[in-house]
């Protein structure tokens, strides 16, 4: 016969002692977790969804008909649905509702989730003139939060008063904002060889609408220098390799705009569900 000794006792009671309280532990966790979830609480390991990513909308004139409108556009899909409409030769005017109808007969491009069209000159041959669309019916189709517009480059040679322009900007940011637009930002016209008299007017009118009105501005200037002969042909139009470094060039600002505007519409989400 094996001895019997204390500590060989001891062993074999020990799961005999040690199962209850395992069995006790469990029912306290397994409460402290019912807790937490029926508290709406969240351990601190998991986060609380950020929800979907913003969708943007990107109108412009003819300067995002062609290269310029095309790589800013890949660049933004790259984190974001984005739907972009570019009509050659339109101002702000031309897209708000009640305002003149204008028909571009020098290009369009319009991406969107379901095609893409783009209509340019073709061996010395105009496009098929097509309309302009309204902000308001782009944006009740598209549902974007953030707006993007790069507009301004044809009031540089119109004979518009700043009182008009003024009107015109606040029209256009007052219709953006009646559907589900919350952040815009606007990407103001780059240098000008033939307008530089002019574009300096225009800027500053953009700007003083961003403070009056809460939009942010990407300052195409500051990474821009038309030569003539180099950068395009007619002093205004940027040609396909000077579009697409402007397009590279104003990427950092806006990236960094789009960042405060996405952190801005996170804040107004988590205020609106508290």
């Amino acid at each position: 016969m094996k001895p019997d000794t204390l500590s060989m006792r001891i062993k074999r009671a020990w799961p005999t002692v040690l199962q209850p309280l395992l069995s006790l532990l469990a029912v306290v966790v397994g409460v402290g977790s019912f807790v937490l979830v029926a508290s709406g609480k969240q351990p601190k390991s998991q986060k609380a969804p950020d929800g979907p990513p913003p969708s943007i909308l990107m109108v412009g004139d003819s300067l995002s008909v062609g290269k310029f409108g095309e790589i800013v556009q890949g660049h933004l899909a790259q984190k974001y649905p984005v739907a972009a409409y570019a009509s050659c030769g339109s101002s702000p005017e031309h897209w708000v509702t009640g305002e003149q109808e204008f028909v571009t007969k020098c290009g369009y491009r319009q991406h969107t989730f379901e095609s893409d069209v783009y209509r340019d000159y073709v061996n010395g041959r105009p496009p098929r003139p097509t309309l302009t669309p309204k902000l308001t019916k782009l944006i009740n189709k598209h549902k974007p939060t953030i707006l993007i517009v790069q507009l301004g480059t044809n009031w540089m040679d119109r004979s518009l008063t700043d009182q008009q322009m003024n009107a015109y900007l606040d029209g256009f940011v007052k219709e953006a904002r009646r559907g589900s637009v919350e952040q815009i930002i606007w990407i103001a016209p780059p240098d000008s060889s033939r307008l530089r008299k002019t574009q300096g007017r225009v800027h500053g009118l953009i700007r003083q609408a961003a403070k009056r009105d809460g939009f942010q501005v990407v300052d195409s200037r500051e990474v821009t220098h038309y030569v003539l002969g180099k950068t395009g042909g007619d002093g205004i139009h940027y040609n396909s390799e000077a579009s697409e470094a402007w397009a590279r060039r104003i990427q950092g600002d806006l990236d960094s705009k789009l960042a405060r505007s996405v952190r801005e519409l996170k804040f107004s989400r988590l205020k609106r569900e508290s």
